[in-house]
């Protein structure tokens, strides 16, 4: 009888182990895409950082949050945007990725120009110098991790 009661403790054991590591799977996926719109930079903190890297006056920071932050508003729009008309199923995958980023590089041109004209032309260049070597390191870093990586099935 004791051999019947212990056998079924380690069933329920090992079945309730194996259901919560099914279920783990499904909340590190929910967790891990809250997490990525958590950690993004708000424009407070883009500006701090900036503030720190160019030595920017109070009224350049406050000018700068300012076209941050709409920024930000036109660019939570553009996503919804293309989110709904990803859900439609309009366009194939190439169309919109290209569609995307064409507006990305217009978008950035275009900030890169009203920033300009608040911090001045010196601190621009400085700024872009800045950007490409965080890009850089991110791309690197990137690539890395694909090296690294298990091949895809």
């Amino acid at each position: 009888m004791k051999k019947m009661v212990v056998m079924a403790v380690v069933a329920i054991f090992t079945l309730s182990g194996t259901l919560e590591a099914q279920n783990n799977t499904r909340n590190r996926r929910d967790t891990r895409q809250g997490a990525r719109t958590e950690q993004r930079w708000t424009a407070k903190d883009r500006v701090e950082t900036m503030t720190k890297q160019l030595e920017l006056t109070a009224e350049e920071a406050k000018k700068v949050q300012e076209l941050f932050e709409k920024q930000d508003a036109k660019r939570a729009e553009q996503v919804a945007a293309h989110r709904a008309d990803r859900e439609r199923g309009n366009r194939d995958r190439d169309a919109r990725r290209q569609e995307m980023q064409t507006a990305r590089e217009k978008a950035v041109a275009e900030n890169d120009a009203e920033l300009e004209k608040i911090i001045g032309k010196e601190k621009m260049e400085q700024w872009k110098q800045l950007r490409e070597e965080r890009q850089k390191t991110v791309r690197d870093a990137n690539r890395q991790g694909r090296r690294n990586a298990p091949p895809r099935r």
